[in-house]
């Protein structure tokens, strides 16, 4: 998801609660140029604080206070998501990263762990979700998502999702009216299974990681991929429901 480069930076210096911010490791740097960072965003972390938040940690102070420069937001994850988080460095490079970011040939690549087959009888192994999606509003906004099956167990299954559009909770939505929601959303989910994967795999945050993006440098057209590789707390529930299918 994107919103607007034309936000004001974020100063260097310490602002309050900078405690929150200090109380937060570094995060891990995936790419650093002159004009952008892209970083490892853990789930359970804001991008930036908000009028609900303003005591949180949030990515936006953390890289701040790690890089020492100030930061201009235009690409967004949600809350509960891990992954690629990028941040540009003047509001120029803001402005060219995100239209590099909105190419037609630039792909954001997530992995979810879904409900398997789901509700809707015949959707198969890889769809399309158009299904318009409200704003902040309730205004139907165009939307488009993805899927495709990348690993099958009992119940649920890996999948690959990619983006075309960047409303809110998009994917989680998306997901959620194909009848095959996010296993761990709160929001989108399903309260009864997500205390099941708890309690038997111990998923304790929603599966869904922005693991690759592919673009063009704005500044030299040059064709590029960032990576962050699925965290541990992930990978470990995977490697129980493979376990569990070896012993079925």
């Amino acid at each position: 998801m994107t919103e607007p480069a034309s936000q004001p930076p974020i100063a260097a210096a310490a602002d309050a609660p900078a405690a929150a911010a200090a109380a937060h490791p570094p995060l891990s740097v995936l790419y650093q140029d002159e004009t952008v960072i892209a970083v490892s965003k853990p789930s359970g972390l804001l991008v930036h604080r908000d009028d609900h938040h303003r005591e949180a940690a949030a990515a936006l102070q953390v890289v701040r206070d790690q890089t020492g420069r100030f930061l201009y937001p235009f690409h967004r994850l949600d809350r509960a998501t891990s992954g690629i988080l990028l941040f540009a460095f003047s509001s120029k490079a803001a402005a060219a990263w995100q239209e590099a970011l909105a190419a037609a040939d630039a792909h954001k690549d997530y992995v979810a762990l879904v409900r398997w087959p789901g509700s809707l009888a015949g959707l198969g192994d890889a769809w399309t979700c158009e299904q318009p999606l409200g704003d902040e509003k309730d205004i139907p906004r165009a939307a488009r998502s993805d899927f495709a099956l990348q690993e099958r167990f009992r119940h649920c299954a890996l999948v690959g999702c990619r983006i075309f559009t960047g409303r809110y909770h998009q994917i989680r939505r998306h997901a959620n009216h194909s009848g095959r929601h996010i296993l761990g959303d709160t929001t989108h989910g399903k309260g009864r299974i997500n205390t099941l994967y708890r309690e038997r795999y111990s998923l304790h945050r929603l599966f869904l990681h922005l693991h690759r993006i592919r673009l063009r440098h704005p500044d030299t057209g040059v064709p590029m991929e960032l990576s962050d590789p699925v965290p541990h707390e992930l990978t470990a529930v995977l490697d129980r429901l493979r376990a569990e299918a070896a012993c079925a």
